[in-house]
C-alpha cells in the first residue's frame, strides 16, 4: 500500500505517465500527434484554409487587370440582298454583298493612370496576408484545445489512481479493524465505519472512472477517433516552461509582435486604407490602348481590304458623377475607422489574455507547492494515526480523518499539477510560443 502511494506521488511530480487507460487494448498517442490530428480534423481550420484559397484567387483576379487581354472574335452576316449603286456614266457597282464575314484579334491594355489597379492588387495581397494569419490563429487555437483535452485525460486518469489508492487504503483499514475486533481488542463500530468508507470509496472510484471516460471522449472527438476509443498517453514532464512571469509588460509586447491575430488586425487596417485609394481612383481618368487586326474574306465598298489593322487609344475623364465618388471615399474612410477599432479591441484582448494567463501560471505554481507540502504532511499523519490505532493507543476516528485528509491532499496535488500545465499552455498560446515544449 505504501509502495503504491509512492509511485502515485512520483506520477504527480511528472504530471503524466505512459498509461494505458481502461484496458490493455488501447491506441497510443502523443501530445504532438494529438495536436496534429486535431488540426487536420478541425472544421474551423479547414474553413480558414479555404478562406486563404479564396484570397489567393481574389489576388489573381486583381493582378489580371494589370496584364494585357487578348480576344478573338468572328462574325458572319447574311443580308436580304446585295446593295448596288448606279451612277450616271459609271454604271452600277456593288457597295455591299448579300453576306459578309469578319475575323478579328484584339490586344487591349489598361494603363493605371489613376492608381486604382495597383491599389486593388495591394489590397488583395494584404487580404491574403490577413487570411493566412487568421488560418494560423485557427491552427494554434486547435492546438490549445487538443493540449487541454490531452491534459484533461491525464488529469482524469490520475484522479482514478488517487481514488483507487484511497479505496485500497480503506480496504486495508477494514481488514485491520476486522482483525482487531475478532481478536477481542477492537470495536464493532469501527468495522461498520470501515465498511461504510469502503463503499464510499468504491462510489468515488466509479465517479472518477466516469470522468475519465468523458475526458477520453472529448479528446477522441477532437482527433477524429470513435468516441469510445481507449487511449494510451505519453508522459508530460512538469518542468515549468515559464520560470519568470512577473514581467508581464514584456510578455504582452512579445505577444503583440508575434500573435497572428495582432498581425492580421494590422494588415486589415492597411488593406482598409488601400480602399480609400481605390475609391478615389474609381472615378478618375482611364486610358486604354488596343491593337486590333481584322480579316474580311468578302470585300466591299465598306470593307475594301481583306486585312485591316488598327491601333486605338481611349481616354476617359469623368466630369460629374452625381456625388458617387465622394460617397465611396466616405464609405472607405468609415471602413478604416472600423478596422482600427477592431485592431484596438484585438490588441486589448491579447493583452488581457497574456495578463490572465501569466497570473494563472503564478497562482498554479504556488498552489502546487503548497499542495505538495500538505500531501507530505498528510501522508506522515496518516502513517502515525494508523500506527497508533494498531497499537490501540489511538482512536479509529483519527485514522479516518487522516485518510480523508491524505486523499484530499493527493487530489489537490493532482488538480494543481494540471492547472499549472494548462495555464502554461494558455500562456504559450497567448504569447505565440510553441505549446508543446
Amino acid at each position: 500500500m505504501r509502495g503504491r502511494r509512492g509511485e502515485m506521488n512520483g506520477f504527480l511530480l511528472l504530471a503524466g505517465s505512459s498509461v494505458a487507460l481502461l484496458g490493455s487494448q488501447s491506441t497510443k498517442i502523443t501530445l504532438q500527434e494529438a495536436i496534429q490530428r486535431a488540426e487536420a480534423h478541425s472544421t474551423a481550420v479547414r474553413s480558414a484554409q479555404s478562406a486563404v484559397k479564396t484570397s489567393k484567387a481574389r489576388l489573381g483576379e486583381q493582378s489580371s487587370r494589370s496584364l494585357p487581354h487578348v480576344s478573338l472574335d468572328g462574325a458572319a452576316t447574311r443580308y436580304d440582298d446585295k446593295t448596288t449603286v448606279t451612277l450616271p456614266g459609271a454604271g452600277s457597282f456593288e457597295i455591299m454583298p448579300d453576306h459578309q464575314e469578319q475575323l478579328g484579334i484584339v490586344l487591349a491594355q489598361d494603363f493605371d493612370i489613376s492608381g486604382q489597379i495597383g491599389a486593388s492588387i495591394s489590397q488583395a495581397r494584404l487580404g491574403l496576408m490577413a487570411s493566412q494569419y487568421a488560418a494560423q490563429a485557427s491552427i494554434e487555437d486547435e492546438a490549445l484545445n487538443a493540449t487541454s483535452a490531452y491534459y484533461g485525460v491525464l488529469h482524469a486518469a490520475q484522479g482514478v489512481q488517487v481514488a483507487q489508492a484511497a479505496l485500497d487504503d480503506y480496504q486495508e483499514q477494514l481488514r485491520t479493524t476486522t482483525k482487531l475486533f475478532q481478536g477481542g481488542v477492537g470495536q464493532k463500530i469501527d468495522v461498520d465505519r470501515s465498511q461504510s468508507q469502503v463503499a464510499d470509496a468504491e462510489r468515488e472510484l466509479t465517479a472518477r472512472q466516469n470522468d475519465l471516460d468523458s475526458a477520453q471522449s472529448t479528446l477522441n472527438d477532437l482527433v477524429g477517433n470513435p468516441l469510445d476509443t481507449k487511449l494510451s498517453l505519453e508522459p508530460i514532464l512538469n518542468g515549468s516552461s515559464y520560470p519568470q512571469t512577473s514581467n508581464r509588460p514584456a510578455l504582452i509586447a512579445k505577444a503583440m509582435d508575434k500573435r497572428p491575430e495582432a498581425l492580421a488586425a494590422t494588415v486589415e487596417v492597411a488593406a482598409a486604407k488601400k480602399g480609400i485609394q481605390i475609391a478615389r481612383g474609381a472615378n478618375g481618368p482611364s486610358l486604354t490602348m488596343s491593337l486590333s487586326g481584322y480579316h474580311y474574306p468578302s470585300t466591299s465598298f465598306v470593307s475594301p481590304r481583306e486585312n485591316v489593322g488598327a491601333l486605338t487609344f481611349s481616354l476617359s475623364i469623368p466630369v460629374f458623377d452625381g456625388g458617387l465618388g465622394r460617397e465611396q471615399v466616405s464609405e472607405a474612410k468609415s471602413l478604416v475607422e472600423t478596422a482600427e477599432a477592431d485592431q484596438d479591441h484585438t490588441r486589448r484582448q491579447i493583452a488581457l489574455q497574456v495578463q490572465n494567463a501569466a497570473l494563472d501560471v503564478d497562482t498554479a505554481k504556488k498552489r502546487l507547492d503548497a499542495a505538495q507540502v500538505a500531501e507530505s504532511s498528510a501522508d506522515q499523519a496518516r502513517k502515525l494515526a494508523q500506527q497508533r490505532y494498531e497499537a490501540q493507543v489511538g482512536l479509529y476516528l483519527e485514522v479516518t480523518d487522516a485518510q480523508a485528509a491524505l486523499t484530499a491532499a493527493q487530489s489537490a496535488v493532482n488538480d494543481a499539477t494540471y492547472d499549472l500545465l494548462t495555464a502554461e499552455a494558455r500562456l504559450a498560446r497567448a504569447i505565440n510560443d510553441p505549446i508543446v515544449p
